[in-house]
């Protein structure tokens, strides 16, 4: 009884998640979930079974309740990053007066058995550490801020590993060249995703108003 008690409370969890959130990219190495925790909602216990990348786009307070009734408090300011391991069975409250919105990325596999190659001279932090400043690491991604100033132009660079992944922190109005094939487009605002797979060297240019900053996850 007690064992399809869980199963219950899990899937009663799901579809409360699927109400406030939707997927904006699913493949093989990604799902990158757009979700929005309402305040003073609390959800069921639930678990993740995979590693995540966090990114919030607004500030706000989270309480995390685990199975055996300790809590955790978290403050997040808008733009941050985090690293949340898979763990087990626990509780979520948005105790602030907005809703929290998050850029959820889970990482379908582990990380491969050793790092990428990656070419000095392509190498967005070392040649563009200006611009670049790197998050945090682990073997499965590096994740790193960009900012680009209106008007300013990357440096060709390229992403090692399986895929890079942007998140956009503001608004963006730039163009994209990839080598060897023709420019196109890259518009969007906070918490629009773009992806590209495996390893493409490219540079792009800010042609909005304002300055942009994006999150970059390469994925091993």
């Amino acid at each position: 009884m007690r064992l399809t008690l869980q199963y219950l409370i899990l899937a009663l969890t799901a579809a409360a998640l699927y109400a406030q959130s939707n997927v904006l990219l699913d493949n093989a190495s990604v799902r990158v979930v757009n979700a929005i925790d309402r305040p003073h909602q609390k959800g069921a216990l639930h678990k993740h079974d995979r590693n995540r990348v966090m990114i919030y786009l607004n500030a706000g307070d989270l309480d995390i309740t685990t199975e055996d009734g300790r809590v955790e408090h978290q403050h997040w300011k808008a733009g941050d990053v985090a690293w949340s391991p898979a763990g087990g069975l626990h509780t979520s409250e948005n105790v602030g007066t907005e809703g929290l919105h998050i850029i959820e990325i889970e990482l379908k596999n582990p990380g491969p058995a050793s790092s990428p190659v990656r070419n000095p001279g392509l190498d967005p932090l070392r040649i563009d550490s200006s611009h670049n400043k790197l998050a945090y690491e682990n073997p499965q991604v590096r994740v790193f801020r960009s900012e680009l100033e209106v008007g300013g132009r990357e440096k060709w660079h390229e992403h090692a590993g399986a895929g890079r992944l942007a998140v956009l922190l503001t608004p963006l109005a730039a163009r994209m060249e990839v080598q060897k094939r023709q420019s196109s487009p890259m518009n969007g605002g906070p918490g629009d995703v773009f992806w590209s797979e495996g390893g493409v060297k490219h540079r792009s240019s800010n042609l909005g108003h304002k300055a942009a900053e994006v999150v970059v996850v390469e994925v091993k």
